[in-house]
């Protein structure tokens, strides 16, 4: 069994694979020794953003095999990237994994993170690139931090997000979240033109509410990235 383990600046997250399926998630590094006690893990792979040395002492001495993801390791894509160093590993893991579902199709990742990050795929298997905006808690920030007077605003107070805000609260609202499902529509419509048709996914901690909201088919994610460095990792193993 496989273990692959984003290692972020705030979160931890680890996912247990029996080849490619996903067998149980923990989102938490609390929950990570329960996953090493219940499972058979033989191989590991960690993306590292944050300083964190714990996790990979405690796999060493349990002899699990750990491989890190860095630029020497061989990708099931080609990435097209002009700055590859620049690429958060994050990106590529799920656009790997988004690929893996589609393969030779071209494909579409969004991922409705800190930024929201767009990732394109074309149908020979290649990363050609994307793009990188705020994400919706940054915008929240953002009006708040550069302005006098507009409040920060907890988008989970609103059920609803109405075109035309009735307060100041709600039109920063608005202006936020219809405005990012604005964006990220006319992105798609604008990949969609180019490739003829592409399939696209979502992942990241705003997606459940920007898949329901957007007009266009998309299939959510949340483990993607997760499924893209177990991909990598048997990828590696071959």
């Amino acid at each position: 069994m496989n273990l692959a383990i984003d290692i972020g600046n705030t979160n931890i997250k680890a996912a247990v694979f029996n080849g490619e399926g996903l067998i149980e998630v923990c989102l938490q590094q609390a929950e990570l020794n329960g996953l090493l006690s219940k499972y058979p893990i033989e191989n590991a792979i960690i993306s590292k953003t944050g300083d964190n040395t714990e996790i990979e002492h405690r796999l060493k001495g349990m002899d699990i095999k750990v491989v890190h993801l860095n630029k020497e390791l061989s990708l099931p894509i080609e990435i097209l990237y002009k700055t590859p160093h620049t690429l958060g590993a994050d990106r590529v893991a799920g656009s790997i994994a988004a690929n893996a579902e589609f393969r030779s199709q071209p494909v579409l990742k969004i991922d409705f993170g800190t930024c929201i990050t767009y990732d394109v795929i074309n149908a020979d298997n290649q990363y050609l690139g994307g793009a990188i905006s705020p994400g919706m808690m940054m915008r929240f920030k953002a009006l708040n931090s550069y302005t006098a007077k507009l409040p920060l605003i907890d988008p989970m107070q609103f059920t609803q997000y109405e075109l035309t805000g009735s307060d100041t609260a709600s039109s920063i609202a608005s202006g936020v979240v219809n405005g990012i499902k604005n964006e990220v529509e006319g992105i798609i419509n604008d990949y969609n033109q180019r490739f003829g048709s592409l399939k696209v996914l979502a992942t990241g901690g705003d997606c459940g509410l920007f898949v329901t909201l957007i007009k266009s088919e998309i299939f959510a994610r949340p483990y993607l990235v997760l499924q893209g460095l177990n991909h990598i990792l048997n990828h590696n193993l071959k």
